[in-house]
């Protein structure tokens, strides 16, 4: 029994890692060094436990484990359990946008685009949600967020930009930041786009209201990121994740935002800007 349950969870995780791929087509490179390759090592793990368990090895192998190896084993895996449940606790509950908020900035963070200069469905779904708070705040200023990626043909921003026109939103009220590699230049680099355009200081960009457009997994982080970064004032504005990649995005969003509470307490950073 034990063994076809090994097998059926093998078989899950790697239908899993090769659906997301067909969904979210990219470079085999970027496949490989994305988080989804878990799901593939979660396929391997499963199957060689299977075929442990189908050679009657696998439990000779556990009647070997020490008792205190065993204590420890369990313990870590408890720990485990109780950060990631508590990370995920503090991903799900940001500070979300009523929509009656006098904002002047928006920031629309990226997410990547494909091999072909294309949004994935995330990402577009990211900029949809941009147009139509925009729409609803005909004041404010926008800026699409994100470089050239490692991997990408182009800098993110250079596909954002127009996609996000086509909406119906007037050019002018774009800003293009084509420099960061990272969420925390995202904002440092769009702080200072917004204080040039308006011809003020960064401080004064940092103590205006300001909103962030990114996917519904990603705002807790970004909005942590944002204030340690001295933005005093800040509004989420979610978008939903499609259905296929939940499981993959808020698994990835866990780890990222346990490696930046462990940054934060190790460094101090990222600093106020």
């Amino acid at each position: 029994m034990l063994s076809v349950i090994f097998l059926i969870l093998s078989i899950l995780s790697g239908a899993y890692f090769v659906l997301i791929n067909i969904a979210s087509p990219g470079t085999f490179l970027g496949t490989i060094f994305s988080f989804s390759a878990v799901w593939l090592l979660i396929a391997v793990f499963f199957a060689l436990l299977f075929v442990l368990e189908r050679q009657k090895i696998l439990k000779k192998i556990l009647l070997g484990i020490s008792k205190t190896s065993k204590i420890i084993l369990v313990s870590f895996i408890c720990t485990g359990v109780f950060i990631a449940g508590l990370n995920l606790f503090f991903i799900c509950t940001p500070r979300l946008s009523d929509g009656n908020e006098n904002v002047r900035y928006v920031i629309v963070l990226g997410g990547g685009i494909t091999k072909n200069a294309k949004l994935t469905d995330s990402v577009q779904n990211r900029v949809r949600v941009a147009s139509e708070y925009l729409k609803s705040h005909p004041t404010s200023l926008a800026v699409v967020t994100g470089g050239k990626g490692k991997f990408a043909p182009c800098p993110e921003s250079d596909v954002l930009k127009p996609v996000l026109a086509s909406y119906g939103i007037d050019e002018n009220r774009i800003l293009a930041e084509n420099k960061a590699k990272d969420t925390i230049q995202n904002f440092m680099f769009s702080a200072e786009l917004f204080a040039e355009h308006d011809g003020i200081t960064v401080e004064e960009v940092l103590a205006s209201p300001v909103a962030i457009v990114t996917s519904d997994f990603h705002i807790a982080r970004a909005e942590r990121l944002a204030s340690r970064m001295g933005f005093s004032d800040v509004y989420g504005v979610a978008s939903k994740t499609p259905p296929l990649f939940i499981l993959n995005s808020y698994c990835r969003e866990i780890c990222s935002y346990v490696k930046l509470n462990l940054r934060i307490l190790l460094t101090g950073k990222p600093n106020h800007l």
